[in-house]
């Protein structure tokens, strides 16, 4: 996988992810950033070498890849067995988060970015319906998928009464229907569920929860990004 921006690159790095080598472009050592990347990837032996800015248009296309790009292996995911067994030890870094029907790789890379800022231990995505985890979304997660432990199953209602045989209570955000996210008594541990922007979660999905709560909003804002309502409510959760 070729993955690009200065964020995405030193995030592959610094969770010794495997890169098979970084590519700058010529002229970009004044860059504090590079630099420092370029001295992580001498530590770990990574071998570099130096394109002109026509090559990063040409291969990347009109991406913000900022002079840098890295060719790597694809992401480690796991089964909801190996999820489960990664968790840590203490509560509230046990919250999960699962994706349901989003779509967009920017949406699902910004959702990766919240839940590994939020130290929640992990996330769960569908194989169908759901973004590949491609650079596109590498980058919009800030080269923090790389650090997250990310589980695929084939079906997300297996994957919910998984949870709630491990004791989990499950949280589906809904943008009308549910209860204030402000006032909610959160179990521990939680799981909490994001649908797409457009449809929201699919029915069985909804059958399956346990809870809505929802953001109280202005008059006249009908939703939020699905990645910044999930950021309020997760970060609510988890300092409770």
């Amino acid at each position: 996988m070729l993955i690009y921006g200065k964020n995405s690159v030193m995030g592959a790095l610094s969770a010794e992810h495997p890169v098979e080598k970084i590519i700058f472009e010529s002229g970009s050592d004044k860059d504090d950033r590079i630099r420092m990347i370029k001295d992580v990837a001498s530590r770990q032996k990574v071998p570099m070498e130096y394109k002109v800015g026509s090559w990063f248009q040409k291969t990347l296309g009109d991406v913000p890849h900022q002079g840098i790009a890295a060719q790597c292996a694809r992401l480690r995911l796991l089964d909801m067995n190996a999820l489960m067994g990664a968790m840590p030890p203490e509560p509230a870094g046990r919250s999960v988060v699962l994706v349901d029907q989003v779509t967009d790789p920017h949406n699902l890379g910004a959702i990766i970015r919240v839940v590994a800022a939020s130290r929640a231990g992990g996330l769960i995505v569908t194989k169908d319906r759901t973004s590949p985890f491609s650079p596109a979304a590498v980058s919009a997660s800030a080269g923090t998928v790389f650090g997250l432990p990310i589980a695929v199953v084939a079906n997300l209602a297996y994957a919910m009464e998984r949870l709630k045989k491990d004791g989990y209570w499950l949280y589906g955000l809904d943008a009308v229907d549910g209860h204030d996210y402000r006032k909610e008594k959160y179990a521990c541990p939680s799981a909490f569920i994001v649908g797409s922007e457009g449809a929201g979660m699919r029915e069985l999905t909804r059958k399956n929860a346990d809870f809505f709560i929802t953001i109280p909003m202005k008059p006249g804002v009908d939703s939020l990004n699905v990645s910044t309502a999930l950021a309020v409510v997760l970060f609510r959760a988890i300092e409770s």
